[in-house]
């Protein structure tokens, strides 16, 4: 069953967070050009999501046991990999007050993610969240260009 949640959520500065709500982990500083590429950066515990505009953007997340095609069409798309060892994630910007953000109660584990971006060129932006629990490992975007062997 897909349960999914769709919140609005601030966007200042062009970023909003989904990270373990109890860790209070550090916000990766450093911004690479693989990250712009993608979109989102990672630190432990925490996942950055880069967006168009500084503004409340439409985000829709799912924890669920097994991934699936996100129905609709989109611009871009990219996994990642997220510890949440507390069982707690919080989705915020990141001028937002985290208490009273949205809370999900979750199995404490790693997750891959999968995250979709849409309407950056039309000014109608939107995004889907997809978070599975796996072994916690790096998962590079199907986007992105890979080097050796898998």
């Amino acid at each position: 069953m897909k349960d999914v949640r769709t919140f609005q959520v601030s966007a200042d500065y062009h970023q909003f967070y989904l990270m373990d709500a109890e860790i209070e982990p550090q916000i990766p500083e450093e911004i690479t050009e693989l990250d712009m590429s993608r979109r989102l950066r990672t630190a432990p515990h925490i996942v950055v999501f880069h967006t168009e505009s500084a503004s409340r953007v439409p985000v829709e997340v799912t924890f669920t046991s097994v991934p699936f095609e996100a129905e609709g069409t989109w611009e871009h798309q990219a996994e990642f990999s997220l510890a949440l060892p507390s069982g707690t994630a919080v989705l915020c910007g990141c001028t937002d007050y985290v208490p009273q953000c949205p809370h999900f109660s979750v199995e404490a584990a790693s997750y891959r993610g999968r995250a979709y971006f849409a309407g950056s060129a039309v000014g109608s932006e939107r995004y889907f969240i997809m978070l599975w629990p796996v072994a916690a490992q790096p998962v590079a975007p199907r986007d992105a260009p890979t080097s050796g062997p898998p």
